[in-house]
């Protein structure tokens, strides 16, 4: 399937953050906006996956930043979302590698680099054991996001 990355993508604050619940943004991408808000304050890039988008999202906290990479729809719906990030520790999100016909890469923290698959259908994802370490889906036991750490 062939990938681009986006440059017309944009955020605009939903919710400020606070102790109990992270920051959201609206997505608009090519003057269409997202009805659901999407957990992350900073665009770090937007790739379109046939006909739909990844969007990399981060929280913008210095000392405990998290990465949110968030599946759409054609129409900006959601249709799945995986978070990378762990108490006390923070990334910087880079290297970003986008090849037609084959993998996504990109650097975030530890000493690896992490690898976004998208699935042709939804995969059973256990918490704890489907991932690796700092790793989370939002809610549910099926997605098609898969986030794998490459040494």
């Amino acid at each position: 399937m062939q990938q681009c990355i986006r440059e017309d993508a944009s955020l605009t604050l939903a919710r400020e953050g606070n102790d109990k619940e992270l920051a959201t943004s609206f997505a608009t991408i090519a003057g269409r906006t997202s009805e659901e808000p999407l957990e992350g304050t900073v665009l770090e890039a937007c790739i379109q996956h046939g006909n739909r988008y990844l969007l990399f999202l981060t929280d913008g906290i210095p000392f405990e930043d998290s990465l949110h990479i968030h599946l759409l729809d054609e129409d900006l719906d959601r249709i799945d979302t995986v978070t990378l990030g762990a108490p006390y520790t923070t990334g910087h999100f880079r290297n970003l590698k986008c090849e037609d016909f084959s993998g996504i890469t990109f650097e975030f923290f530890g000493d690896c680099v992490w690898e976004i698959v998208i699935s042709p259908k939804k995969r059973l994802r256990l918490p704890f054991v489907s991932g690796p370490k700092g790793v989370s889906w939002l809610k549910g036991w099926f997605h098609v996001l898969e986030l794998r750490a490459r040494k």
